[in-house]
């Protein structure tokens, strides 16, 4: 009887089969990595994401979480992302920024007075994020936003005066770039970490203050080391989660869909549960942890405005356009006169 397929050709044909089937089990179980802590908002939602995508496609479609930074810091997951070990990561401003750099302008000093101003503003960006994100080889699956972030130190900061004091020894995140050229501008010397080694500087003393959000001083359990918080909003920490274009693409056209808006639906309502969070966070990190609320003088204000004001333009060029700068000051005055 004469073989429709040659022997060798039956050999070809079922390494193929093997090929594809491992890809397709690559593609439904996506490894997805964070520096967000087990038992936090982040993580609730995201585990709340993964059992609806679970039930909306019968199990076909799973997350493997990876957090607590277990994958290392955002820059190692974003290597591993691109040597396909990790196929998506729910990262801040700064990693996000190693894919496209243009985005860390969301994270500048003093620039959004509101919520609502970064919400605006970022809504009339995101056609164009979305684009740039998906041209760097990602796809945006949704915003997470992080908080205002607020100075929490071991001795009263409420001046620029002793925020200078060689006494403050500012936490500022080593790839964050904004952070870095902010600090230099304003005289403060910062002792560079990544995330995953401030606990470890706060308890040896390398670390005695600390820029972060209520409630991931809390989730990060850094505030046993902090008396005092500085009511000053110094910016908004931005994140997001992005899946790599090419483990989208072995979805099912039917995948994505349910992807984008599970994922849509669920990234949107941790937005608005974190602000929530961080203004219980306040009221918490006051009445139950004995940190006290310290008030910046006004001439300080002034002061450090002015300096984080410089701050934008010493980065046009390096981080993002003029053009980029003056689009956002523009929606801004535009959101302003409105209301």
């Amino acid at each position: 009887m004469k073989q429709i397929f040659p022997r060798k050709g039956l050999l070809t044909l079922a390494v193929l089969l093997i090929v594809a089937i491992a890809q397709h089990a690559a593609a439904e179980t996506i490894k997805l990595a964070t520096l967000a802590p087990k038992g936090s908002s982040w993580m609730n939602s995201f585990t709340a994401m993964e059992k609806e995508l679970a039930t909306k496609t019968d199990g076909e479609l799973k997350i493997r979480f990876y957090p607590n930074g277990v994958q290392g810091d955002e820059l190692d997951v974003i290597r591993k992302m691109r040597a396909g070990l990790l196929h998506a990561g729910a990262m801040t401003a700064t990693g996000l920024g190693e894919i496209h750099k243009e985005v860390l302008i969301l994270q500048l000093p003093r620039m959004f007075k509101t919520y609502e101003e970064l919400d605006y503003v970022r809504d009339h960006l995101r056609e164009e994020l979305d684009q740039a994100f998906a041209d760097a080889g990602y796809i945006l699956l949704g915003w997470g936003d992080i908080g205002y972030y607020y100075m929490f130190s071991e001795q009263p900061i409420d001046s620029l005066d002793t925020l200078r004091s060689p006494n403050v020894k500012m936490w500022a995140r080593s790839s964050d770039r904004i952070g870095l050229e902010f600090t230099k501008n304003a005289d403060i010397v910062n002792v560079p970490k990544e995330v995953s080694q401030v606990l470890t500087a706060l308890y040896s003393g390398q670390v005695n203050a600390v820029t972060t959000s209520p409630y991931a001083c809390v989730a990060l359990q850094w505030y046993p080391k902090l008396k005092y918080m500085t009511n000053l909003p110094v910016n908004i920490g931005v994140g997001a989660t992005l899946i790599t274009k090419e483990t989208f693409d072995l979805l099912s056209s039917e995948q994505q869909q349910i992807l984008r808006e599970t994922s849509a639906k669920h990234h949107a309502e941790l937005i608005q549960k974190i602000r929530k969070d961080n203004a219980k966070a306040i009221e918490a990190l006051q009445k139950k942890a004995g940190i006290k609320m310290v008030e910046f003088d006004s001439a300080s204000r002034e002061e450090l405005d002015k300096i984080a004001s410089e701050t934008h333009n010493a980065l046009v060029g390096e981080i993002y356009s003029q053009a980029l700068l003056d689009q956002i000051n523009a929606l801004l005055r535009e959101y302003r006169e409105n209301q």
